[in-house]
């Protein structure tokens, strides 16, 4: 743990009081939302905001998170969303997502989703040598998931790039870096750290030398019929922006601050690349750094 402030020791400790707790009482309004994978461990932090978020706006009623029974991959996640079986998601943004559910237009990762590290075979360091540039790291296999927005992005950028469908903790991307049937898994540099833990057992590592960038911005998403959630995530997002506590909570999580020493590093080349999937770029990603733009921007967003 990096920071110990009571503001983010509350929010993370509401975070497990509430996870497997289902609204009995009439005057709770149960907030289901979608996740990968049933390890209590995955989304911590996502589900720590949105309690934050909604413990920040009492006056708009009392309300209880619930995980939805049934992991999904994100496609999956989405259509629950739609056909109204849960209420709030987390994902990369895109067009797409953007017309089909209410996005939450707050990067929650500070902009650090849109940064992805090489996890290779160590053997095949030297194909990944800083000298190479981005025409020579276009010739490299690479792995994403098969309904990941990155697939897109890495294929129109040129990358040769295949899909693949996920399982528990992405071990089958694992696999095939370890097997060598792939060269390299570009992974969010906020979760490769978790991931290599995890797979320990596997002959892989982070490259040393190379780092791809694009705009990406992780938000959470609402479903199409409940405009007034979403506000209120609006609302409440200002608040614990105003107060510090969102703060706190980010940097509650090592692999937040594993994450920034990967960007801040001087030591990585940095490959700029388009996103087709997201038609602008923002100026408060860093909303650690610009707070107010960050608040100015949910408020011109709310819905009366």
């Amino acid at each position: 743990m990096k920071i110990s402030s009571a503001a983010c020791l509350s929010a993370f400790a509401l975070f497990f009081l509430c996870y497997d707790v289902v609204a009995k009482e009439e005057n709770h309004q149960s907030i289901v939302f979608t996740r990968a994978f049933a390890d209590n461990e995955y989304g911590n932090y996502h589900v720590a905001v949105l309690q934050a978020a909604l413990n920040a706006t009492p006056e708009l009623g009392t309300t209880v998170l619930v995980p939805h029974p049934q992991p999904m991959s994100q496609s999956r996640q989405l259509v629950s969303l739609i056909n109204g079986e849960a209420d709030v998601m987390w994902s990369a943004t895109s067009k797409v997502r953007e017309k089909q559910l209410i996005p939450i237009r707050l990067p929650l990762l500070k902009g650090f989703a849109g940064f992805r590290v090489f996890v290779i075979n160590p053997d095949k360091q030297d194909d990944f040598n800083y000298s190479i540039d981005s025409s020579t790291l276009k010739t490299r296999t690479l792995v994403q998931g098969s309904d990941w927005p990155d697939l897109t992005v890495l294929s129109s950028n040129g990358y040769n790039v295949e899909g693949e469908d996920w399982s528990l903790w992405f071990n089958s991307m694992y696999s095939l870096v370890e097997k060598n049937l792939v060269d390299a898994f570009p992974r969010n540099i906020i979760e490769v750290h978790r991931d290599l833990t995890r797979h320990s057992d596997k002959h892989v590592s982070l490259e040393q030398y190379h780092l791809l960038n694009y705009p990406n911005y992780e938000y959470f998403f609402v479903s199409p019929n409940n405009q007034t959630l979403a506000n209120r995530l609006k609302i409440g997002l200002i608040r614990i922006l105003e107060n510090g506590e969102l703060d706190n909570i980010f940097n509650y999580f090592d692999y937040h601050e594993e994450a920034g020493k990967l960007v801040d590093s001087g030591t990585r080349k940095i490959h700029y690349l388009d996103n087709p999937n997201i038609p602008y770029r923002i100026n408060y990603a860093r909303w650690d750094k610009h707070p107010q733009l960050a608040i100015e921007a949910l408020r011109k967003e709310l819905i009366e």
